[in-house]
């Protein structure tokens, strides 16, 4: 994720709903105009969308509140890697405040396989994936090509995504790593099943990851928004719709 802020490109967004009168749509054109703009500040290649969750959200606009803002973006690319979010936003108003809010960031496993130390270099690749408890790498070993699965822990460290092996499954039987012949010296079993850390997306002040968790689509962090007030002037230097 670029530098841009991804807070400014949210609820900067809900600073272009001008007063308008009707409660239908009051509601769509605020929809439609906060998508545009986040659109326009996140880039995406894929769609952007936007949701007001207060069921009163046409008269709380005459107040100058838009209430709670959920963004969706597919195929948002930064640094070569593509990305979905969601984010949502609480008690956001029409000046830019905000109460914080959280966001998920799914980075499908095919973006994560290769980042992967290790594939890509002439030795067998690891294919990230899970089985629906945690992140697995599958793959193949021994000269007979015997295929594995490696199941590990991930956790968030500086900026960068720690995966560390814990148990192998083979041939229908499960194991600690510990348990493995050989898992413990310099054979290149060893090697492969070594802790390994993948860098992250770049994320912006007033955004912190949280967490780490595999999901069916990919791997998703979990993100915290600090609150705030955004203010922007992207006309001048993004070429954005003044918000």
């Amino acid at each position: 994720m670029s530098r841009r802020r991804l807070l400014l490109a949210a609820t900067a967004a809900v600073v272009v709903i001008a007063p308008l009168t009707g409660s239908v749509v009051v509601t769509d054109r605020a929809k439609q105009r906060i998508s545009r703009a986040a659109a326009c500040r996140l880039a995406p290649v894929g769609h952007v969308s936007a949701a007001l969750d207060s069921p009163l959200a046409s008269v709380n606009l005459l107040r100058g509140s838009v209430g709670d803002v959920d963004i969706h973006a597919n195929g948002l690319e930064r640094h070569g890697m593509s990305m979905a979010l969601d984010a949502h936003l609480r008690q956001v108003t029409t000046s830019g405040a905000t109460h914080g809010g959280d966001a998920t960031l799914t980075i499908p496993y095919t973006e994560l396989a290769r980042r992967l130390p290790g594939n890509g270099t002439g030795d067998t690749s690891w294919t990230p994936g899970t089985d629906g408890r945690g992140l697995t790498l599958t793959g193949t070993a021994g000269s007979l090509g015997v295929p594995v699965t490696v199941h590990t822990d991930i956790t968030l460290k500086a900026g960068r995504l720690l995966v560390t092996p814990t148990e192998l499954t083979a041939l229908g039987r499960t194991l600690p790593l510990d348990a493995l012949p050989g898992a413990a010296d310099g054979t290149a079993l060893a090697q492969r099943l070594k802790p390994r850390t993948i860098p992250l997306p770049d994320f912006p002040s007033g955004v912190r990851a949280t967490s780490a968790q595999a999901g069916e689509d990919g791997l998703t962090l979990r993100l915290d928004l600090t609150p705030g007030v955004t203010r922007t002037h992207a006309k001048a230097t993004s070429g954005c719709p003044e918000v």
